[in-house]
Order: C-alpha cells, then sequence, then structure tokens
C-alpha cells in the first residue's frame, strides 16, 4: 500500500492511492489526509474479501424477466402443443401474482402463501407450481438468489374437481349404445363422425392421431393401419406435425374386418361427395376432411360426442375416454399388457399399467362372485 499526495491549486494537499480490485487496477482519491486514505484502503480491501463491492454484487432481477427467459428455453427442449400448455398456465395463474415483484422480494413465507393460493384455486394447481419453482431454480444457478423460497414449502392436498355429470369412460353395454346412437345420428349425412368414433373405439388411437390421418397411412387390402402424424396447437394455431407424440407412437395396427368396412364404405362415400362436386377423383388427401379440404379442428368431436351421448341418454365422455374405454375392455378380452402397450404407443409400459388400471364397475362387483363361486366349487363349507 503506498499512499501519495498531490498540492491543489489552494494550496491543500489530496491524498490517493491506486489499488487493484477484483483484478482490476483503479485510483482513488480525495482524501484529505494520510490516515483517511489509509482507511479506505483497508475498507476497500475488506469488502473485496467480503463480496461486498459494487462490482461483485449480483444486479436484482424481477420475476417477470427471468420467467421470460425461462419460457425462451423451455420452448426448445418440449412440443409446440406443451409450450401453449405452459404459456398459457403462466398468463392465467403467475403473472399477474408476481406482477413488478423482484426475485429476492419472495420470501419463503410468501411462497407458502402463493402455494396455498393456487391450490384453493386449481384443481391440479402442481402444474402451475412446478413452472415458478423452475424459474427460481434458475434464480439460484445464475446467482440472482442463495436459496430457492420454494424448497421448504408445504403443498396442500389436491383440491378435488367438481363433481360433474360425465363418466371417464365407457362399459361394454356403453359403448355400443354409443356408437349405434353414432350411427343412428349419421348414418345418412355425416357418415365420417360414426367413423371417427368407431376407429377410436376399435383401435385406442389418440383424437389427433385419428385427425391426421390420410388414406395413404390406411391399406384396406392387408388391413393396416400406420400412426406417424398428429394434430398439434402451436402458437399460430393447430397443424400437423410429422412427429407422432412420443417414439413408441409411431406404430402399426391391424384393422378388424368391420372397421375395415365402415372405412370402405367412407371412402367411397368421400369419393362420390367430390365427384357431385365435378371432380374426377377425390382432391382431399384427409380421411376425415373439413369443408376446406383440409384437417378437422380438435375441438370439433367434442360436439359430436356430446350430441351422440345425449341422443343415447349416456353420460358424456370426453374424447381421450374412448383410449380408455379401449385399454380396460382390451384387458377385459384378455389382451396382454405389451400388446396393449403397443397397441396405444406408449413408451412406458408403466404408463399403460398406471392410467389403465382401472376396472369397470362389473369387474369390481364381479370379484367377490368369481372367488365365492371358486371356494363353493371345492365343496368347503363355512364354520359359520
Amino acid at each position: 500500500m503506498q499512499i501519495k499526495n498531490k498540492v491543489l491549486k489552494n494550496g491543500l494537499k489530496s491524498y490517493y492511492f491506486r489499488i487493484v480490485l477484483n483484478g482490476r487496477p483503479t485510483m482513488k482519491s480525495g482524501f484529505t489526509s494520510k490516515k483517511e486514505a489509509t482507511n479506505a484502503y483497508r475498507a476497500y480491501k475488506v469488502a473485496e474479501a467480503n463480496g461486498q463491492l459494487e462490482s461483485q454484487k449480483t444486479k436484482r432481477m424481477k420475476f417477470s424477466e427471468l420467467a421470460e427467459e425461462w419460457l425462451k428455453t423451455k420452448a426448445k427442449s418440449v412440443k409446440p402443443s406443451t409450450l401453449v400448455k405452459i404459456k398459457e398456465r403462466y398468463k392465467l395463474h403467475i403473472k399477474p401474482y408476481f406482477a413488478g415483484m423482484y426475485l429476492d422480494e419472495l420470501t419463503p413465507i410468501k411462497a407458502q402463501k402463493f402455494v396455498n393460493h393456487i391450490a384453493s384455486k386449481l384443481v391440479g394447481y402442481t402444474d402451475t407450481l412446478d413452472i415458478v419453482n423452475q424459474v427460481y431454480k434458475k434464480a439460484v444457478q445464475y446467482g440472482y438468489l442463495d436459496k430457492n423460497p420454494f424448497d421448504s414449502v408445504d403443498r396442500p392436498r389436491t383440491k378435488k374437481a367438481p363433481v360433474k355429470d360425465s363418466v371417464k369412460f365407457y362399459d361394454k353395454e356403453q359403448l355400443i349404445k354409443f356408437l349405434t346412437s353414432a350411427y343412428n345420428l349419421y348414418a345418412k349425412d355425416h357418415y365420417s363422425r360414426y367413423v371417427f368414433f368407431r376407429l377410436l373405439a376399435f383401435t385406442g388411437m389418440r383424437k389427433g392421431e385419428a385427425l391426421a390421418l390420410q388414406w395413404s397411412d390406411i391399406n384396406l387390402v392387408s388391413k393396416q393401419l400406420t400412426i406417424s402424424k398428429t394434430i398439434v396447437t402451436t402458437a399460430d394455431g393447430e397443424k400437423v406435425s410429422n412427429e407422432a407424440k412420443t417414439k413408441a407412437s409411431n406404430r402399426t395396427i391391424m384393422l378388424d374386418n368391420d372397421t375395415v368396412k365402415v372405412l370402405s364404405e367412407w371412402k367411397y362415400r368421400q369419393h362420390e361427395q367430390f365427384k357431385e362436386l365435378g371432380y374426377p377423383s377425390s382432391p382431399c388427401e384427409y380421411v376425415f376432411n373439413s369443408a376446406t379440404n383440409s384437417f378437422i379442428t380438435l375441438g370439433k368431436p367434442r360436439n359430436w360426442c356430446r350430441e351422440i351421448a345425449e341422443h343415447a341418454g349416456l353420460a358424456p365422455i370426453i374424447i381421450h375416454g374412448f383410449r380408455h374405454t379401449y385399454a380396460t375392455l382390451a384387458v377385459q378380452a384378455g389382451m396382454d399388457i405389451k400388446q396393449l402397450q403397443y397397441q396405444l404407443g406408449h413408451n412406458d409400459v408403466h404408463t399403460t399399467l398406471q392410467i389403465y388400471a382401472e376396472v369397470t364397475k362389473k369387474q369390481k362387483t364381479e370379484t367377490a362372485s368369481i372367488f365365492s363361486k371358486f371356494i363353493n366349487e371345492s365343496n368347503i363349507k363355512s364354520n359359520i
């Protein structure tokens, strides 16, 4: 340490020194005495050792700023349809709550209040919480915070969904009733709608996979259907993705004879419809074509489904419920779980087991009678 001085125009001495801080040489001046300059030098060195220099301090950042950067990064690792859902959750449930808030303003107590807030509002609140949690993990990673305030929060029990006049899936009798109703409603003027639900019910296909189907994907002679595309939702709207949902979603499945007949009938009718419009051959590649000869949007089948269910006197079912229905009935029919995994296009067999482990009411009530019948046939009598 070397303290120097110089005489100013007014005749007074001004003390200064050169110092290296964070590897960069700098000069500090304007001290009125050597003692003041010496104390300042030592204070700078102590501040440097403790990370308290202004140049060492990390700039404060608002939650919204880091969240926007996180969303840009997330866009590179998820499908467009998944990103749309994440952005929607962020916009509706996160952005308003954290508006104007700096990352370091959120204490563990405030974090718990946010968790309690969304848990009271949302049925599946954990998906929204995970977004905020990941943003704060990045805040720690980038040095804006020393600790994630969500590490110590308690997660309340998820809120139960309100009871709706609907079911998750149909049993055998209900499915037959639904398809019969679909045929009666649409066989004449909208035959493709019946074909759509017939295909879902007898193949376990996803809705987006069925709507993306082209006639080139179906071989009616060999009774094979190849799935390699799906409809996805992006920021610009819906489009056909040439990538299936997962690697295992790319599959070729066999069709039963009756479904082949139904598809053949629809292909003939579609061709005749275009002939009436003056086309020598069908200009539409899609099995289920819209009025503009493109694919049908994802929301349309929901309205058809509700209309059919009402006509049949059944509780409504979401379109995904037909996969659940297919899986349940396939297990009842004796299909091997690995065969079912392939048919549904699941990457992991555990997904098949977890999602479709439920059984119909009929199976549940039959369990006791099956066991009782077995015991009685063994001629074992009760001692009671």
